[in-house]
């Protein structure tokens, strides 16, 4: 099983699961379950990673090593 990226992500942010879980409003147990791939990650997640972090959903799930959305051309 690969590792999460955003468990890489937060350890080069230097944000710990705690301070994540207490952002989200979820257990830190909750969130370790989803970094460890043992829950799915939610659509609520995803946009709350999105809208505080700038995560795109891809990143999130291991489906694109690049963390950043890239914008919508107007």
């Amino acid at each position: 099983m690969s590792n999460s990226p955003v468990k890489e992500w937060l350890a080069d942010h230097k944000i710990s699961y705690r301070d994540l879980a207490s952002r989200m409003g979820q257990s830190p147990a909750s969130i370790s379950q989803k970094l460890n791939k043992q829950t799915p990650w939610q659509q609520r997640d995803l946009l709350f990673l999105y809208d505080e972090y700038g995560l795109s959903s891809d990143f999130v799930l291991g489906l694109s090593s690049s963390e950043e959305v890239t914008p919508d051309v107007q």
